[in-house]
């Protein structure tokens, strides 16, 4: 080969290189607005949903149900060990691991529920609640429904089809969320939640396998089992830990406080979990497949999670902000058997404050191969907080349901803040080889923006905001509070400013075009 047709393969392999990587980041761009668009739409809905039933039913109903779905949790981790981790991330993904899979988890579908039926009435007794072993028990279907789900829904995530997965998210909630009202109306009570749930994962299921265009044609194999579980074992022991990181608040609050404190608490976890669902675990959704991609080049590995980071706090800080604005007003509109959970509320808002900066580091982790790292924290978080509620409850005992709620989270917050500053030293300073200013600095204009929201009440309440009918008194605080948290960002952040800057410019470009024309 001549130093020319050297040069001009080189030329070609580099085109070829560029091409992959425009091509790539396309697609991540439009996974990214998709999964945006998925839970933004459960956003609207189930939040919507949520509170209208709030409205009718009151926080036993929504305790006594969000007990039962803790168990149902436990055992669909347990269940899903790792496989939608792991055929994500495996660069060498053959029809022999799918097929494998998928027969692996329907299997264990039919014997889990069948389990979980059998220790209803244990878990009931545990956390003495009569009702709550049939609750369970109706719930159960929700861990086969699961099982069938699992692959179909991780080979659309692995070829970043998010519209796919935001059409089958957006009619589960709209339909489910229909039938739970129309129920509750009927004066199903407990009921309405219970077949809300369940018809939504369902529903999920049907309109999954509409969409999904693979089925299942092989017997399994035992080698591709083995292929799957090297990467599994680790994924399962960090699902685990983060299932028991991420409830373990449900958990305890349920087996010490009862169903009323673990309504409220639900209640009023309800808002900041969407929020960092619509905005950060959207974001999640889409890292791990992007950041594997990525998993060989760490600088390019660390730019994109910085990157990513920072778009997560710019969407999520400011929204939780404004949704402490507006705890006092959302509190009084459900009406007088939520009182007190305006506390809890703006707790759990600066708790999904905190746990914004630690989403994207589990996807992080599994990207680049330790899911070990990511098991030993989750695990840790969880241990450690099972422990620590567990002596508050011998503290708040004999307290009101909403002291008890405020109380876990609390707690919830202080631990959260310890453990992330942990995870984050871990996964940005030795597993990617950065600096955590880099990760950091860029989201403090989001963070101050947050802040200055939530104390939009302190100064509204001297203007007798708080007297006025909740439906007004919630416009006018989640208005000011947004316009102050606009304000703050549009002025302290630049990347926002330049990205706003620039899509202002191509939108009058084009209009300029359409004009010409």
């Amino acid at each position: 080969m001549t130093e020319a047709e050297a040069a001009t393969g080189t030329a070609g392999d580099d085109q070829a290189a560029a091409d992959w990587a425009g091509g790539h980041q396309e697609r991540v761009r439009a996974a990214i607005g998709w999964s945006y668009l998925l839970t933004a739409g459960r956003f609207g809905s189930s939040v919507l949903v949520t509170f209208l039933l709030a409205k009718l039913l009151g926080p036993e109903e929504f305790g006594i149900v969000a007990m039962g779905t803790v168990l149902i949790m436990i055992v669909q981790t347990v269940l899903q060990q790792g496989l939608t981790a792991a055929i994500v991330q495996r660069e060498g993904l053959t029809r022999d691991h799918v097929d494998t899979a998928f027969a692996v988890l329907a299997a264990s579908g039919v014997l889990l529920t069948a389990l979980t039926i059998a220790v209803a009435p244990l878990w009931a007794v545990v956390n003495r609640e009569p009702g709550l072993a049939g609750v369970t028990i109706a719930l159960s279907p929700m861990v086969l429904l699961q099982g069938l789900s699992i692959v179909p829904e991780a080979l659309l995530r692995r070829d970043l089809q998010f519209r796919s997965v935001a059409i089958r998210t957006l009619l589960a909630a709209v339909l489910s969320g229909m039938l739970g009202l129309g129920l509750a109306i009927a004066g199903a009570g407990v009921w309405a939640l219970v077949g809300q749930q369940v018809a939504s994962a369902f529903i999920s299921l049907v309109v999954l396998w509409l969409v999904c265009p693979w089925r299942p044609t092989g017997r399994p194999r035992f080698a591709a089992l083995r292929e799957l579980w090297s990467f599994s074992a680790h994924s399962a022991n960090a699902g685990l830990g983060a299932m028991l990181s991420s409830r373990v608040d449900l958990i305890v609050t349920g087996l010490v406080f009862g169903p009323v404190a673990t309504g409220i608490y639900r209640l009023a976890a309800r808002l900041p979990d969407v929020v960092v669902d619509i905005t950060v675990r959207s974001l999640q959704q889409v890292a791990l497949p992007a950041l594997s991609r990525l998993q060989n080049d760490r600088a390019a590995f660390a730019g994109h999670l910085a990157r990513l980071q920072h778009l997560g706090a710019v969407v999520g800080l400011p929204v939780l902000g404004i949704l402490a604005a507006v705890a006092g007003p959302l509190v009084r509109f459900l009406g007088p058997q939520w009182s007190g959970t305006e506390l809890p509320l703006r707790l759990l808002c600066l708790f999904g404050a905190v746990n914004v900066y630690g989403v994207l580091l589990g996807p992080a982790l599994q990207a680049i191969g330790q899911p070990g790292r990511l098991a030993a924290l989750t695990w840790a978080r969880g241990l450690i907080g099972a422990g620590v509620l567990a002596a508050l409850g011998t503290l708040l005992g004999r307290a009101h349901p909403p002291a008890q709620a405020a109380g876990v989270a609390a707690a919830g917050v202080l631990l959260q803040l310890a453990i992330n500053a942990v995870s984050l030293h871990v996964t940005v300073r030795r597993a990617a080889g950065a600096s955590l200013r880099r990760f950091v600095l860029p989201t403090l204009p989001a963070l101050v923006a947050a802040a200055l929201a939530a104390a939009v009440p302190a100064g509204a309440d001297r203007l007798g905001v708080g007297r006025l009918d909740p439906v007004l008194g919630l416009l006018l605080l989640g208005g000011a509070a947004t316009l102050v948290a606009g304000g703050v960002l549009l002025v302290a952040d630049r990347p926002l400013r330049r990205t706003v800057s620039a899509r202002l410019r191509r939108i009058r470009a084009s209009g300029a075009g359409l004009a010409y024309r």
